[in-house]
């Protein structure tokens, strides 16, 4: 019987595979690839972190919001211009040549029979050489409130000047249109040129008083008429129809030389 018969030879000792040491357990060797993609993944998700921290608002949220378009604005409505203001750039400049060329006297410009008629018990004066007042008498002399009448006639003459004549016309007509806010021309019309306006206090003024106004231009001379009554309103129309009255009668007597 063969002795070396059941050993191996050393040529199969030679082709054994190597036995892990006892008590190890097989596991994934690190080489220096699998090290660097590690590194790499670790490396991009520290940039990620900080690009996310750092980054600027998203613009399309901001876009999101509704804003106004141009036809959105709120816009200021078209201001209309006034009754006057349209008439002021239609009137036409003055012609024909100046006709006075000297002051007048307003107070005789109007006969005193047609002075009591619109104020009753006058009682006049004239503070400016232009201007001519007629008061009625004061309540405590036995007049009542509503029957207190004031008539102002305002006369002047620019020597020579159509224009002036013209521009002081459109002044005073300016003037009473603040607190009318409009004028309409007389009727019939008086003179070369006229208009016309009505204040009347609300109800909650129980004194007025209630003003007509009549403006005039007559060549290079110009009226303004002032009526007033101490009540709230004029149904009746009683006030323009006295300033009118007034005014004509100035008018007419100027122009023919009175």
């Amino acid at each position: 019987m063969n002795d070396n018969q059941n050993f191996p030879t050393a040529a199969m000792r030679d082709h054994t595979a190597p036995t892990a040491p006892a008590g190890t357990r097989p596991g994934l060797r690190v080489t220096p690839v699998i090290f660097g993609g590690a590194l790499a993944v670790v490396v991009l998700m520290v940039f990620t972190v900080v690009f996310l921290a750092t980054r600027q608002p998203d613009k399309t949220a901001a876009a999101a919001v509704p804003s106004k378009t141009p036809a959105q604005v709120p816009t200021q409505p078209a201001v209309e211009p006034t009754p006057s203001e349209q008439a002021s750039t239609a009137d036409p400049p003055p012609t024909g040549t100046a006709k006075f060329t000297q002051d007048v006297e307003p107070c005789p410009l109007v006969d005193q029979s047609l002075v009591r008629k619109y104020t009753f018990f006058p009682d006049k004066k004239q503070i400016y050489q232009e201007e001519c007042e007629w008061q009625t008498l004061a309540p405590g002399k036995g007049m009542p409130g509503n029957n207190q009448w004031l008539l102002k006639l305002y006369v002047k003459v620019f020597p020579g000047d159509l224009a002036k004549a013209q521009q002081q016309f459109l002044a005073q007509r300016q003037d009473s249109v603040l607190l009318s806010k409009t004028f309409t021309p007389a009727e019939p019309p008086i003179g070369d040129a006229s208009w016309t306006t009505l204040y009347t206090l609300d109800s909650g003024n129980d004194h007025g008083p209630t003003t007509a106004t009549v403006g005039v231009r007559v060549s290079n001379a110009v009226i303004m008429v002032t009526y007033q009554r101490r009540v709230t309103e004029d149904p009746q129309g009683r006030l323009m129809k006295g300033a009118l009255k007034i005014a004509k009668a100035a008018a007419d007597k100027l122009s023919t030389g009175g």
